[in-house]
Formats: structure tokens, C-alpha cells, sequence
């Protein structure tokens, strides 16, 4: 179970990493805006409590990992048989890769957050939202919850999230 847990969080941080485009491969017509993610702090944006409030998990602090576009933190719940993982990625707005990723077979459109969303793409507990010229990710991985109390987490720290960068 542990690899399993693992593989899967290993996954979802690639695939958040390498799915932002770098600004400086940008060209005039790719749609994106060009919006200062330096300043917004991802893990000042959910707290260790309200996470654990929301799972009924005991988490570790967030881990802030960067990239040139990017700015994500992950945390992690203090027993790994838990099996319980959050994330929040704040990324510069890229137009077209939110029109590909939203037009995904799996993606279902939600409203109530930022701009636009959809939720359930690339996995059951992501919500992606377009706002402000930045597009947010949230990720709730919890194995042991079913997955309608995983999308209505991570609905409750989209929440949190928006109320904290607008």
C-alpha cells in the first residue's frame, strides 16, 4: 500500500510540475497571462488543521516546492497508513493547456470557483480553476474515503484557497 501511495503522489507532483509550460517557451498567441506567481505562498494558503478538520488525518507541515511558473505545497499525513495527501498549486494562466485539460473526457465543469473549473481531471479529487490570471490546482488523495467525500474536500479547500488569494 505504501508503494502504491507513493507512486501515486510521485505521480500527481510530475504531472503538476511538468504540465505547466515554461514562461520563456511562450509565445504571442499562446494565450497565457502573464501573472507574478512569486508572490502568492501555496502553503500559507490551507493550514495543517483545517486539512486535518476536513480528512480527520493528523498532517505534516506543507511542503513548498517551486518551479519558474509554479508554486505548489504538499502535505502529507503523519502515518503513512493513512494514506492521505493534499496539494495546492498556484501556476501562471496558460490558455490553452486549461482549454485541453478541461476538454478531457473525465473533466466535468463545476461551478462557484474562480472563472471556470472542472474537477476530476486528471484524478478524482483535483479541482482546477482559472483565476485571476493564475489557474490553481487543488489535489485531495485520500485511499480510505469514498470518492465523494474526496471531491467534497477538496470543494472545501478550493474555498479556503480562493478566499485567501483574491
Amino acid at each position: 500500500m505504501r508503494t502504491i501511495t507513493r507512486a501515486t503522489l510521485l505521480g500527481l507532483v510530475v504531472l503538476t510540475s511538468c504540465s505547466k509550460p515554461s514562461h520563456s517557451r511562450r509565445g504571442p498567441d499562446s494565450g497565457s497571462v502573464s501573472s507574478d506567481v512569486s508572490a502568492i505562498d501555496a502553503c500559507a494558503l490551507l493550514t495543517q488543521a483545517e486539512i486535518q478538520q476536513t480528512l480527520g488525518v493528523a498532517m505534516k507541515p506543507g511542503f513548498k516546492q517551486t518551479t519558474e511558473d509554479s508554486y505548489q505545497c504538499q502535505w502529507d499525513s503523519q502515518n503513512e497508513s493513512d494514506a492521505a495527501s493534499v496539494s495546492v498549486s498556484v501556476a501562471r494562466y496558460d490558455d490553452k493547456l486549461y482549454r485541453t485539460m478541461s476538454s478531457a473526457q473525465a473533466a466535468k465543469p463545476v461551478s462557484g470557483f474562480g472563472e471556470a473549473a472542472y474537477k476530476d481531471y486528471p484524478h478524482v479529487g483535483d479541482i482546477a480553476i482559472k483565476h485571476d490570471g493564475h489557474e490553481i490546482d487543488i489535489g485531495v488523495v485520500d485511499f480510505k474515503l469514498s470518492n465523494g467525500k474526496v471531491d467534497a474536500a477538496a470543494a472545501t479547500f478550493a474555498k479556503l484557497v480562493l478566499s485567501r488569494v483574491s
